[in-house]
């Protein structure tokens, strides 16, 4: 399996409501049936409010 890529996710999350996170998607060397996928927040809003969840 090749997996790569990159693109906007858009999620309803039960406490933080909608979210919208980058991700990136790459193949992992040496193993073709694994895949990796990196999610950021778009903006340092929304990076703000899942620190803010993640801090309680």
């Amino acid at each position: 399996m090749r997996f790569h890529g990159e693109g906007t996710k858009r999620l309803h999350h039960p406490v933080l409501g909608a979210m919208e996170l980058e991700y990136s998607g790459f193949a992992v060397d040496g193993r073709p049936d694994l895949g990796m996928i990196v999610y950021n927040p778009v903006d340092p809003d929304m990076a703000d409010r899942i620190r803010a969840m993640l801090a309680g």
